[in-house]
């Protein structure tokens, strides 16, 4: 099928890999426990974006060159570090004076939420593991030689994406209502802004030193 082999033993391995916790896992957990499930779904959603970017690259042999450029690599794994590591300090500068979880699932406006989507898109594009993980497993599928171009580089990566789309959605339903018991007081809310933002500097050190 559009030069795929073994499709059913690569869902049961995304699915596998999908239920492994990780970086994203973290950082929609992080989003979800300190921003209630509006914040938490944008996340998925960005999360997932990313991976959808991350699947074209692949297919279009951009993601080969960057791995092969180590000042290419470099520079991403740079710029998600200080990513996350700025998003870490606003966090933990803010000491929780956002509005509460309540407000924002009921009455935040769509530019919040377009917000961090937007930020969890730039955190998984600008994840260098992301390019290793999908160079390393999606060729493992594709057959030899492959007549099909991109196609099954596109069709693998987005059954990826589909599985992992409806397990980031699983983590956030669990976790919202835990978010509710961490933000109703606002020394609380202080705390989840600075373990948020501890985490976040957590992923950016992670990604820094990825080789």
């Amino acid at each position: 099928m559009l030069g795929i082999v073994g499709y059913g033993g690569f869902v049961a391995s995304a699915a596998a890999l999908c239920l492994t916790p990780g970086i994203d896992t973290v950082y929609i957990l992080t989003r979800t426990m300190a921003g209630g499930r509006r914040e938490g779904l944008a996340s998925a959603l960005g999360i997932n974006t990313g991976l959808v970017v991350h699947t074209v690259l692949v297919a279009a042999g951009l993601s080969l060159v960057l791995a092969a450029s180590p000042v290419a690599f470099g520079a991403i794994k740079v710029a998600g570090a200080a990513y996350l590591a700025v998003m870490g300090v606003r966090s933990i500068l803010s000491g929780g004076s956002s509005l509460s979880v309540g407000e924002k699932d009921e009455g935040a406006p769509a530019a919040s939420a377009l917000r961090v989507y937007a930020q969890g898109v730039l955190t998984n594009v600008l994840n260098p593991k992301i390019i290793l993980f999908f160079l390393a497993l999606l060729p493992q599928f594709v057959a030899t030689p492959n007549g099909f171009g991109p196609l099954p580089f596109l069709a693998l990566g987005l059954t990826y994406v589909a599985l992992s789309t409806l397990w980031t959605v699983v983590i956030v339903a669990v976790a919202s209502p835990f978010s509710r018991l961490l933000t109703t007081s606002p020394r609380a809310g202080r705390v989840t802004s600075v373990v948020s933002g501890l985490v976040y500097i957590a992923l950016g050190a992670t990604i820094l030193l990825t080789a």
